[in-house]
């Protein structure tokens, strides 16, 4: 089982690299496909005095590999065994600090102490103890300030990272107070660490503690860059992925929650639901992206995409000539930003879809496609205010409703539609049943004639009232 890279290369004669390093690739402070053999040689080695610590059968290099076995399953190691690890502790790592090459011992301390992060554990803490009184040791601190891992001085001095209840506070501080132009690789090569530090626990806590900070600061566009850049490993990569997916709450919550109550400015909205996209997908339809994310932070994102999508209808409406476009998109907005649509879908056409590429270069939108024989400029909004699902077709089109518990209503969010499915059989009638088609036709637009219709329509099925002129554009608008 191989183990994260923590820590950037360092000379062959840093000894307690030598084995892994020869092994490996010659040389570095990190990556070693063995140390799970490492720790399971070791707690052998252990086991056949049956865990003493006065036994002269287990060499030196057997100490000093003990953090490897401390924890190697739930139901084994080295931690049980208290005697042997107090010896460890409180013995053989403060005489390894006399010895003529004390590093030896630092990696493995240090390596266990950032993947086994654990405050709460008692055998934990003695760890971190005895790792801080060997790297606060001047005579440590001087051999490590002659390797190419020096940076990793500052990690542990200033940030005070071996300090369980401290160290990840530090670290988050210290991340969110880098210049803007600074990025988390800069901060990592800084404190010679290497890219697979930010997946150690350690890591991870110092993330969560970042999203501790006050709500005014999560509300700033340099907050949400950076955690956004935190929250991504290998970005752009075919492995890119979040890095803590115990943390999608605390992440989602974290830069959503400043908003639950205010209307952040637009530029930030659109910066952060594209973050949000690419790390966790749309919480509408990627329910695994977002599992666990409290319901309000999931309820806000779904209503501002559901916004960011009508507004590409509208957007595709303009591109492909609709001609009552502006009077669609008063209506629709009005009933959105009165907070009585829910959610929003489309169903594009071959020409709309290609408007809608157009608009959204980044591809970040997700849409339907429109199967059968219709127009190709032809598109459909489907929003949901209560219990009714309304279809609004374009260019000539007809709005159409319907009941959600229909087995004729078509579910939101899927890949395609067939025709049939969004032109429905529906007892919901705008016309009374003085026409064959209980759809509406959009009539006299600018007199609001089909606008009134729609209105009273939604008043009797819905109990939602908004006047006709909140319902017309301006001429503004229009124009």
């Amino acid at each position: 089982m191989s183990t994260p890279e923590f820590f950037t290369p360092l000379p062959l004669d840093f000894e307690q690299l030598a084995l892994a390093a020869n092994a490996k690739r010659g040389s570095g402070f990190g990556k070693d496909p063995d140390l799970r053999t490492v720790g399971e040689r070791t707690y052998s080695a252990f086991e056949e005095v049956n865990f003493s610590p006065n036994s002269d059968q287990p060499r030196a290099r057997d100490w000093r590999h003990s953090p490897y076995a401390l924890w190697l399953s739930a139901q084994k190691g080295l931690s049980d065994h208290a005697p042997l690890t107090k010896h460890y502790f409180d013995v053989a790592v403060p005489q390894a600090i006399q010895t003529r090459r004390p590093l030896k011992w630092g990696r493995g301390l240090l390596h266990t102490y950032l993947q086994n992060f654990a405050p709460h554990d008692a055998v934990f803490n003695q760890l971190a103890r005895a790792a801080h009184d060997f790297f606060l040791n001047p005579k440590v601190l001087d051999a490590l300030s002659l390797t190419e891992a020096f940076g990793l001085t500052r990690f542990i001095t200033t940030l005070e990272a071996l300090d369980p209840e401290r160290g990840p506070t530090q670290v988050a501080n210290d991340i969110l107070g880098m210049p803007e132009d600074r990025s988390l690789s800069d901060w990592q090569h800084h404190h010679a660490l290497a890219n697979g530090f930010w997946l150690n626990p350690f890591a991870q806590q110092a993330f969560a503690q970042a999203l501790q900070a006050p709500a005014e600061v999560r509300a700033s566009m340099p907050f949400i860059r950076r955690m956004c850049e935190w929250a991504v490993h290998d970005a752009g990569t075919a492995m890119q992925r979040f890095r803590y997916p115990t943390f999608r709450d605390e992440f989602a919550y974290g830069l959503l929650s400043p908003w639950f109550d205010r209307t952040p400015p637009q530029a930030l909205r659109q910066f952060l639901l594209s973050e949000l996209l690419r790390v966790l997908g749309d919480p509408r339809h990627d329910h695994a992206g977002w599992l666990g994310v409290r319901k309000e932070a999931m309820d806000l994102a779904s209503r501002w995409l559901s916004g960011r999508t009508m507004d590409a209808f509208f957007e595709i409406l303009r591109h492909t000539q609709d001609d009552i476009g502006p009077y669609r998109r008063r209506f629709w907005e009005a009933y959105f930003q009165a907070g009585h649509i829910l959610e929003a879908w489309v169903a594009l056409g071959e020409e709309a879809a290609q408007a809608l590429h157009a608009i959204d270069t980044s591809g970040e939108l997700s849409y339907a496609k429109i199967l059968g024989k219709i127009a190709p400029n032809q598109c459909v909004l489907m929003v949901r205010m209560g219990h009714i699902l309304f279809c609004d077709w374009s260019h000539q089109g007809r709005l159409r409703a319907i009941s959600v518990t229909s087995k004729q209503a078509p579910k939101l969010y899927q890949n395609e539609y067939e025709l049939f499915q969004l032109r429905f059989p529906t007892p919901l009638d705008f016309n009374q049943g003085l026409m064959d088609d209980p759809g509406l036709l959009h009539l006299d637009s600018q007199n609001g004639v089909w606008q009134d219709t729609a209105r009273l329509f939604i008043a009797q099925h819905l109990g939602i009232h908004l006047s006709l002129a909140d319902l017309m554009p301006s001429d503004t608008a229009q124009s």
